[in-house]
């Protein structure tokens, strides 16, 4: 047989196996095929869809926040139905906002601590530290400011408002040593905000020097 003959026999017999194997697997390959594009363009329209909602209730949110100091009702009851309804992250920001235009202060507080185990943990951290500013004058703020101590930990996002809290306190209490310390900690932390390290220089300058400045 010749060469030409080996090759011809040997082409159909890989065109046989061919066959073979597509009539096993074509079928199953197509339709897996076809569920990856449609996975694909489904879950490309519904990020396309989810941004859009996002865009909407950015929108919604910043509209609401617009009409506090002019109608604070109106906006509180929006950013209560944005809670609700909006995706994330507009529902918390709107809860945040609205546990804060409740009439009194101490209503203000008890709603924020209530909010924080609901949220992420970022904004569970926020509502605390929000909650504790608020506190700072009232009869249980100095307890409210110690409970946040776990957030003073170096990866927490509110660390430096935190400290501040705390200088705030120890003042309040009349512990100038120690307000004195915690501020120029604060004025000398590279990694505070300039707004804080600015604030903290302050601080320490209405305070005075301690005892044994020079």
């Amino acid at each position: 047989m010749s060469d030409q003959a080996f090759h011809e026999v040997d082409e159909a017999v890989r065109q046989d196996e061919m066959k073979a194997w597509w009539k096993r697997w074509g079928t199953p390959l197509i339709v897996a095929f076809v569920l990856l594009i449609a996975v694909t363009v489904a879950f490309m329209q519904w990020r396309k869809y989810e941004d859009g909602q996002r865009g909407v209730a950015g929108m919604a949110f910043t509209a609401a926040i617009g009409k506090i100091g002019q109608d604070n009702a109106a906006a509180r009851a929006d950013l209560e139905k944005q809670a609700k309804d909006a995706p994330e992250p507009y529902n918390w920001l709107a809860a945040l906002a609205a546990a804060q235009l409740l009439d009194k202060t101490e209503d203000q507080v008890k709603a924020l601590q209530a909010l924080a185990p609901k949220l992420p943990p970022q904004f569970a951290d926020l509502a605390q530290v929000i909650a504790a500013y608020k506190s700072v004058d009232a009869p249980n703020g100095e307890q409210v400011i110690a409970n946040l101590e776990p957030l003073t930990a170096p990866e927490r996002a509110y660390r430096v408002s935190v400290r501040e809290l705390q200088a705030l306190a120890a003042q309040r209490k009349g512990d100038t040593k120690k307000a004195r310390e915690i501020w120029t900690e604060l004025s000398r932390d590279v990694g505070a905000p300039q707004g804080s390290q600015q604030r903290a220089q302050a601080m320490l300058n209405l305070l005075g020097p301690g005892e044994g400045t020079k």
